[in-house]
């Protein structure tokens, strides 16, 4: 078993695009880390520069304690996964499982052997006559991972493995992987463009931006501290919303569009920074689901919108809601559908994620309650994160 370093790394492109900068990333013997970003921020030419199938322009990639720089790609000792299942469709499973292995020149017992325990482990021994043709997706893409369980490697590396299934088999699978990586225990990096793959998945979670890394920390950590406005806006599902305020003078309130909400002490005890900021504007990250309704009894101080869409899901009302105060949204927030389908326009519309069972009518003036200590503040120039 082995570990994964990356010290300083960058790719620079011929044409001079820099897809990687100065990387520093380290995942640990047994680890499941995932990367994850919006399209084109450089997860997968990472997750290649490891593999050996893209050079380094600078810096050092390490497995375990050896610099692999130079190393071709079949002597890393790794094993990928990918978004395709690359099967060979004339091929049984136990044969594609074990092809690898036969093309090693293994005695056929340890093959049979090796192919048997990686069934085992995902559960499909009852496959192992069957060809391609007659598995499901979901079923394929074990037949993949049992082709690199199968390697017994120090390494694994999965890209966007779950993305060509459909919504619910994706949630079943992402159990499966995290189960069959904590049982094979070696070093995983796992690159996704969905967040909320990577929230359930990681054991920590490393955010990607234009080619440089944001923040790596375990997943709640990442959800309760961002770093910063693109990290914020990124983590969650629905977006955080993020709205222009100003704090006033005496720093006992901020002011959303024509809406001035109180801040208790407590703000400040959890963000000394923010003192700092008095009579100044600020960005005031609000989560969804920190915005209740009025009438389920939580504590807090109240904003008001007017209801834009509602979206009842059973059990939580999406409420898409405009305000005065102008939202500024995230890199995500924009490209939030990678097929360029909204239904509203969001840049305009915040929303909120409130219990059932409550009335709410497009068209009207809607109070949400929120409790002050929950927002964010971001420095509207530098988009970090106000803390201390």
């Amino acid at each position: 078993m082995a570990s994964i370093s990356l010290d300083g790394v960058t790719k620079v492109y011929p044409n001079g695009y820099e897809a990687v900068h100065d990387l520093d990333l380290q995942i640990a013997d047994g680890e499941l880390l995932v990367m994850v970003g919006p399209s084109g921020c450089g997860k997968t030419t990472v997750l290649r520069m490891i593999a050996g199938l893209e050079d380094v322009t600078s810096g050092t990639v390490k497995i375990g304690d050896r610099t692999m720089n130079d190393v071709a790609p079949r002597d890393r000792d790794i094993a990928m996964v990918f978004q395709s299942y690359a099967l060979y469709p004339q091929m049984s499973v136990a044969q594609n499982i074990g092809f690898a292995l036969r093309m090693k020149k293994l005695p056929k017992t340890e093959i049979d052997r090796r192919v048997r325990d990686a069934a085992n482990v995902l559960g499909i021994t009852d496959w192992l006559s069957r060809k391609p043709a007659q598995l499901s997706g979901g079923q394929r893409q074990r037949v993949a991972m049992g082709r690199a369980i199968v390697r017994e490697p120090s390494v694994f590396l999965m890209d966007e493995p779950l993305s060509n299934l459909d919504a619910k088999l994706r949630v079943q699978m992402r159990a499966e992987v995290a189960r069959v990586q904590q049982r094979i225990g070696v070093a995983t990096l796992y690159v996704t463009h969905d967040q909320t793959e990577a929230m359930t998945l990681g054991h920590r979670v490393a955010v990607m931006r234009a080619g440089q890394l944001q923040q790596c920390d375990a997943p709640q950590a990442l959800y309760d501290r961002p770093k910063n406005m693109f990290v914020a806006g990124f983590v969650g599902s629905p977006a955080m919303n993020l709205l222009e305020g100003h704090l006033a003078d005496d720093l006992q309130s901020v002011t959303l569009g024509s809406q001035s909400v109180p801040l208790p002490t407590g703000v400040y005890d959890r963000r000394p920074q923010l003192r700092n900021y008095a009579g100044q504007a600020v960005i005031v990250g609000v989560r969804p689901e920190d915005l209740h309704s009025p009438d389920a009894g939580r504590p807090g101080v109240d904003i008001e919108g007017v209801v834009e869409l509602v979206e009842a899901l059973g059990a939580e009302l999406l409420v898409h809601f405009s305000m005065d105060a102008r939202l500024v949204q995230s890199e995500l927030s924009r490209h939030a559908n990678e097929s360029g389908e909204e239904d509203i326009d969001s840049e305009q519309v915040a929303v909120a994620r409130i219990e059932p069972g409550h009335v709410v009518r497009l068209g009207e003036r809607y109070r949400f309650r929120v409790e002050p200590e929950r927002f964010e503040f971001f420095n509207p120039t530098s988009e970090d994160a106000i803390w201390g």
